[in-house]
């Protein structure tokens, strides 16, 4: 079982219902969406603290899980608080590159800080939902919602092989570490590359092991959920 999948079993509010955490994960979705900055950061500070006392999650992991999706946010907004203009009387920041000028504006900064606020606080909800719905209970609702059975498949199958992917990867990767694979950048390359190569012909003979494992089990087609 992942740590995620413990946390949501073993939270505070694992005997509320989730249609109702459900309902109040999108009403924060919208709320967030169509605030300010201020109150979406005071949504994040509140259902921060929440999530934290809720799924009794230490302060030090919880601020690791946040940072796992800060890469691709600072990308987002770099990519749209810096502009290029031959022009420099728009920017309140501004580099000079070759004849043009690197810079942010005004409004890039405006339209930067809303992204990071929405972002950041759709972001804290979410944790707030993954963490305290299991993920059985988050099919329950998609089938109660009436979404697509072909979408609820494939969300059970996504989520099935996130398993398979980390059960690999974490045993190829203590085996290396046990023949100190990471020591030194040389080796830790080559123990990359092995990693990817092996993972890829590990995953697909996972799969085939499943599919021989349903047609065993007179697998119509279907998954009673």
């Amino acid at each position: 079982m992942l740590l995620i999948d413990k946390i949501a079993y073993e939270n505070r509010l694992i005997e509320l219902s989730p249609k109702i955490k459900s309902a109040f994960y999108l009403f924060l979705l919208i709320i967030c969406f169509l605030t300010t900055p201020m109150i979406q950061g005071i949504i994040s500070l509140i259902i921060g603290l929440a999530t934290i006392y809720v799924t009794k999650v230490k302060v030090t992991r919880y601020f690791k899980w946040l940072l796992i999706p800060a890469p691709f946010l600072a990308i987002s907004i770099l990519t749209i608080l810096f502009s290029i203009s031959s022009q420099s009387s728009a920017f309140i920041f501004k580099i000079p590159v070759f004849n043009n000028y690197l810079g942010i504006t005004s409004t890039s900064l405006t339209i930067g800080t809303k992204l990071f606020f929405r972002s950041f606080s759709c972001l804290i909800c979410t944790y707030f939902f993954i963490l305290t719905v299991p993920f059985h209970q988050i099919l329950v609702v998609m089938k109660q919602a009436r979404f697509p059975i072909l979408l609820i498949e494939l969300t059970m199958l996504m989520y099935r092989f996130i398993f398979i992917f980390a059960d690999e990867f974490l045993i190829i990767k203590r085996a290396q570490e046990m023949r100190f694979g990471y020591r030194g950048l040389k080796n830790s390359y080559h123990s990359l590359g092995l990693m990817i190569k092996i993972l890829f012909f590990q995953s697909f003979d996972r799969f085939n092991k499943m599919i021989l494992s349903l047609e065993i089990k007179f697998f119509d087609g279907d998954f009673p959920l």
